[in-house]
């Protein structure tokens, strides 16, 4: 058994071995949501969000608790959890030139209402001489599994030769929506980046631990919900394993037969694109 540390340098040793200490600038934000509400998060547009998110957070967790008296003689209440509590959560985004993230959120939020959006062109003079929605409309709230969607907030540290090789722990926020989206301040006097906060509810999240040599609670739990993918740090011999079969875009057939992927569909499927690349999600 190894003993304690009493070194500075055996200290050093033992971080380093573990990639170093973790960085508050290192994570990912994916969203996962309804093909209705893509119409700003497809293609070059989701990325352009998960690189503008530039503040997130960890989920908290939360236990509601009750109190019991009476159990012996002379002692006082004792605090019992009964319930699992779920904050919400808040992200900040800057914006590019399109306000690419703010139109993602609006469009998002007024599709919950049943609000159409209006697309027109980019010109000054056109939005100067725009008009309102019909005063007599209404808003109609659609129902929640067809507005909510998931949240993967995805710790990343520095590993396979990029600056996000590793997620050491993501965080699922399911049935996720935005119910507040702040007021964007705009001033005259020294420019600065426009930004945008918004704040998420959701019913529950699920925490995936990166772990190697750990197995978790449930063997079910690996392929219902953190299938595993293994990729190689060969850039001209990258691989994955799914349900037991391993694929690869290296120009070669595997032993099983596997079909031959492109690198753009193992790419995909690391994004969880399964339509792309002709397999099903587990």
């Amino acid at each position: 058994m190894p003993g304690p540390v009493t070194r500075i340098d055996s200290f050093m040793r033992k971080i380093g071995g573990r990639g170093g200490m973790s960085l508050t600038t290192g994570f990912d934000v994916i969203f996962d949501v309804p093909n209705q509400i893509r119409e700003y998060y497809k293609g070059g547009d989701a990325d352009l969000v998960t690189m503008l998110c530039d503040e997130a957070q960890l989920p908290n967790v939360q236990t509601a608790t009750g109190q019991m008296s009476g159990r012996y003689l002379g002692e006082s209440a004792v605090q019992y959890p009964h319930s699992r509590m779920f904050t919400d959560v808040g992200l900040g985004f800057l914006c590019d030139a399109e306000l690419i993230p703010l139109k993602f959120f609006n469009s998002w939020y007024e599709y919950m209402f049943m609000e159409d959006y209006v697309v027109t062109t980019p010109y000054y003079w056109t939005h100067r001489q725009s008009n309102p929605k019909p005063k007599n409309r209404t808003n109609r709230l659609k129902y929640q599994d067809q507005y909510s969607g998931t949240i993967k907030i995805m710790k990343t540290e520095t590993g396979r030769g990029t600056s996000n090789g590793r997620a050491p722990i993501t965080y699922l926020l399911e049935n996720a929506y935005p119910y507040a989206i702040d007021a964007v301040p705009l001033s005259y006097g020294t420019s600065q980046l426009t930004r945008v906060n918004v704040n998420f509810h959701y019913s529950r999240h699920t925490i995936i631990y990166g772990d190697h040599g750990r197995t978790s609670t449930s063997a079910a739990a690996n392929t219902r919900i953190a299938p595993t993918i293994q990729a190689s740090t060969d850039d001209n011999n990258h691989t994955f394993v799914h349900n037991g079969k391993t694929y690869t875009y290296n120009g070669r057939l595997n032993g099983d037969g596997t079909p031959l992927y492109s690198e753009k569909a193992f790419k995909r499927y690391l994004n969880r694109d399964y339509s792309t690349i002709g397999t099903q999600q587990p």
